[in-house]
C-alpha cells in the first residue's frame, strides 16, 4: 500500500512539474495551469498561490533566458 501512493505522490510531484514548464514556456496560460493543478488536489488557496507563484518567476526566468540567448 505504501508503494502504491509513493508512486501516486511521485505521479503528482511529476505533473505539477510538467504543468510549471509547459507554463513557463509559455505552452500553457495561467487560466489552464490553475485548473490542471486543482484537478491534480491543489485546492487550498495558499497552496495554489504558491504553485502559481513559481509558476510565474519559472516563466520569467524562461524569458530572461531565452533574451539572452539572442546576445
Amino acid at each position: 500500500m505504501v508503494q502504491i501512493m509513493t508512486k501516486y505522490k511521485q505521479h503528482i510531484i511529476d505533473e505539477l512539474a510538467k504543468l510549471q514548464f509547459d507554463y513557463a514556456e509559455c505552452r500553457i496560460e495561467m487560466a489552464e495551469f490553475i485548473s490542471s493543478i486543482t484537478r491534480l488536489g491543489v485546492d487550498s488557496p495558499g497552496d495554489i498561490e504558491e504553485h502559481k507563484s513559481n509558476a510565474e518567476e519559472a516563466r520569467y526566468d524562461y524569458k530572461v533566458s531565452k533574451h539572452q540567448d539572442k546576445f
